[in-house]
């Protein structure tokens, strides 16, 4: 498959990137300057993720977009995701690529309500305006005619690879006090849910398994 990957400078984002290379996929990487830290057999494009033009001729001749892009400021940047998710959209008018694959977080939006009453307060407190520039981002994407997937990791850790369960969101009833889910995870599921195309318009809910 030919991807364009938003925030493949990041853990998560260069962990899915050496994936999807090394199983024979092909990769453009959007990316804010040149010179970026991205593994070299991918293209590189240099660009603003929230603009809509950019990404529209980025875009262009892949099967899916992908974003594992972060925000390490909230305070700098609080509403990059939304703005980001809002050009994507935005860009299929024009690109023709509608395949869009999102990692978000557990603890966002409606897995609120499902989190143990010792991370609830962290996700309502410390991680409160991430969470809701993921949150508006998402009431966006579901309103649009994407084919879109939202991915939920719990806390990233930088565990290799190994067990992990999906579960489509709805379904979820019991998780870990401390949901948490390796980079490496979260990269294989973006990975196998785009080749296989499953999970189209789903929140799906991704931790490690014990």
């Amino acid at each position: 498959m030919k991807f364009l990957v938003l925030g493949a400078t990041g853990r998560t984002g260069a962990l899915f990137v050496k994936k999807a290379l090394d199983q024979g996929h092909q990769i453009r990487a959007l990316v804010r300057r040149a010179g970026a830290g991205v593994d070299p057999r991918a293209e590189i494009v240099v660009g603003d993720v929230t603009d809509a033009a950019v990404i529209a001729t980025a875009a262009r001749g892949r099967d899916a977009i992908i974003s594992t892009l972060g925000v390490k400021s909230a305070r700098e940047t609080p509403t990059l995701i939304t703005d980001m998710v809002r050009a994507v959209i935005e860009s299929a008018k024009t690109s023709g690529v509608d395949r869009f694959f999102v990692v978000s977080a557990f603890g966002v939006g409606d897995s609120l309500a499902k989190a143990s009453f010792l991370v609830g307060p962290l996700f309502r407190t410390v991680l409160k305006k991430t969470y809701a520039d993921k949150a508006a981002s998402e009431v966006l994407l579901r309103a649009s005619d994407l084919k879109w997937t939202l991915e939920y990791p719990g806390a990233l850790n930088d565990r290799g690879s190994a067990r992990y369960t999906d579960v489509v969101l709805e379904d979820v009833e019991k998780l870990p006090i401390f949901p948490s889910t390796s980079r490496s995870n979260v990269a294989d599921f973006l990975l196998r849910s785009a080749v296989e195309d499953t999970f189209i318009r789903r929140t799906v809910v991704v931790i490690d398994a014990k």
